[in-house]
């Protein structure tokens, strides 16, 4: 059995967004502001992301957006 690579499987903006838990237009807005750097587009013209980059953007994006406990609401 081949061994899982996150780094060869490919997904759209849609997939990104539905492991992720977010809308598609939040991993546009990562793209834009440089969180997440498209790998190319399929036949449709869509952009492809590897699971690793959709990770590591969701990750980054998570881990700023964090309140710290002293900070108020």
């Amino acid at each position: 059995m081949a061994e899982y690579d996150p780094e060869t499987v490919y997904v759209t903006t849609s997939q990104a967004a539905e492991l992720c838990g977010v809308k598609p237009d939040a991993i546009r807005q990562w793209v834009r502001r440089k969180h997440l750097a498209p790998v190319g587009k399929d036949v449709h013209g869509q952009m492809l992301f590897t699971q690793l980059d959709v990770a590591k953007a969701e990750f980054k994006t998570r881990k700023h957006a964090r309140r710290h406990e002293n900070v108020a609401a």
